[in-house]
């Protein structure tokens, strides 16, 4: 099972989810077996302040960097316009398969497309624009994977990124193991990036693993 960091609060983190609604009973069994199989999926809590911005924004199109198993996907399809579609990239043979899957049983086929390859090379070979887009791949490729996005976005559009807090590490300064150093600073300079971007409103919450949420103007 996937060890779970908390950056708040034990005691407010557990509060916070005990008020949320659950997930359905298709969705759960999904989660709980990605978590049982250390396949990390968006928390709780992550979802349900995504599921606001959905819900207002009622988007047309949405771009999704790291699918996994499609468990999010599915979870975003249900605030799509009616017209809307999901893109949604993956380059893991194996969480594309088990995706195609789940998306195939929840009948979103049609709403949902599956892209196998690297988010970066999809990034830059690609014209099309979305209204929303959700980033949660390679986190120390945060700010390139941006740099494309600002570009990829509509005007009035969202770019979101989760894990953007890592474990906490981001806020800890010198406090951080060796290996995550790379990481860790890499993920302080892609918010120190997107805080700065004129082009975009941008708010950074201590939700989940934190959460970046960048409004284009």
């Amino acid at each position: 099972m996937e060890k779970r960091f908390s950056i708040v609060n034990n005691d407010v983190e557990k509060y916070i989810v005990n008020t949320l609604a659950p997930l359905d009973d298709e969705l759960r069994i999904i989660h709980e077996n990605a978590l049982k199989e250390g396949i990390p999926v968006v928390r709780l809590e992550t979802l349900r302040v995504l599921e606001t911005y959905l819900a207002i924004k009622k988007p047309d199109s949405i771009l999704e960097l790291g699918c996994a198993i499609g468990f999010t996907s599915i979870f975003f399809s249900r605030y799509l316009s009616e017209k809307g579609f999901i893109d949604t990239v993956e380059n893991d043979i194996s969480m594309v398969n088990r995706a195609k899957y789940n998306i195939k049983m929840k009948s979103l086929d049609k709403k949902i497309n599956i892209i196998y390859a690297e988010a970066m090379d999809y990034l830059i070979n690609i014209d099309r624009k979305y209204d929303i887009i959700f980033i949660d791949a390679a986190k120390g490729q945060y700010e390139g994977y941006f740099d494309i996005c600002s570009r990829l976005v509509n005007d009035n559009g969202i770019i979101i990124a989760d894990n953007v807090l890592y474990r906490g590490m981001v806020a800890k300064g010198d406090k951080i193991p060796h290996r995550q150093n790379t990481l860790v600073e890499r993920l302080r300079g892609f918010l120190d990036r997107i805080t700065k971007d004129e082009r975009f409103s941008t708010s950074i919450l201590s939700v989940g693993d934190g959460l970046s949420i960048s409004v284009k103007k």
